[in-house]
């Protein structure tokens, strides 16, 4: 059914906008990728791989959703430019970016050794802040727009052998609100989404046995789906949001209020 004309927009509605997600060929990424598509968004598919982007932006497109796939290695200062450069001559700019790509070494302290670790910083955080600043110079132009960066409860709750993973998801928080407070003058709304479990590839380093211990201590009595977080950021992305800036949205099913 059509809108009539001189309707209001429905406060979810991505129709006509250009979306950037990251990490989108598998898990949390492509479930989010899906949700704003189908919320009327272009949707961008990105990771590393070029075939892998062209997948998942061609299973979108056979459902009759708008998409395409661009590689971008984001722990890449040249990948990051690149991107900025295609967004602008594509689409004129850029409305919606989702920093999603992840990488989560499962590590001691004590065997996270420096090349780990500079490599996990280039992706977790220093990849998510130029490509954020990437974003900003092509929202700008359009009046404004929409970031939303994936954390995880992680940065409440440090798990073992997730330590370089949690503490960077922490640093994540605050350069949200840093960025919301650097660019809010000019309509960019800067938000952050802080997973639980989720079925994911993740999750998987979790033996059925914890897995089944996280769900019991869970008030909803279940892992989360991609779904979930994608649902979490169209809401963060959309109209609906217009006063929502600088905040942090769990979405964890209860795990991070029940007594652990």
């Amino acid at each position: 059914m059509s809108t009539p004309a001189g309707a209001p927009r429905h406060p979810f509605d991505l129709s006509g906008r250009i979306a950037l997600v990251t990490g989108s060929t598998m898990g949390i990424g492509e479930a989010t990728a899906r949700v704003l598509a189908q919320a009327g968004a272009h949707v961008i598919i990105s990771s590393r791989k070029p075939e892998d982007c062209e997948r998942v932006a061609g299973e979108l497109r056979a459902d009759g959703l708008s998409a395409e796939g661009r590689a971008c290695h984001i722990g890449r200062m040249e990948d990051i430019a690149a991107m900025g450069e295609h967004l602008q001559a594509t689409h004129g700019g850029l409305d919606i970016l989702v920093n999603n790509a992840v990488l989560s070494p499962l590590r001691s302290i004590d065997d996270t050794e420096p090349g780990l670790f500079a490599k996990t910083v280039e992706v977790n955080l220093r990849g998510y802040w130029y490509l954020s600043l990437e974003a900003t110079r092509r929202m700008k132009p359009r009046g404004g727009g929409s970031i939303v960066n994936i954390a995880s409860i992680a940065a409440l709750h440090p798990d073992r052998g997730l330590g370089l993973y949690s503490t960077l998801k922490t640093a994540l928080i605050g350069m949200s609100r840093s960025f919301a407070l650097e660019y809010g003058e000019h309509g960019i709304r800067v938000n952050t989404v802080m997973p639980g479990l989720i079925k994911t590839k993740l999750a998987n380093a979790y033996d059925p046995e914890q897995q089944a211990r996280t769900i019991a201590r869970t008030p909803v009595g279940r892992l989360g789906e991609g779904e979930d977080i994608g649902h979490a950021v169209l809401y963060l992305s959309s109209p609906g949001a217009a006063f929502v800036t600088g905040a942090s949205l769990v979405v964890d099913g209860g795990l991070t209020i029940a007594s652990l």
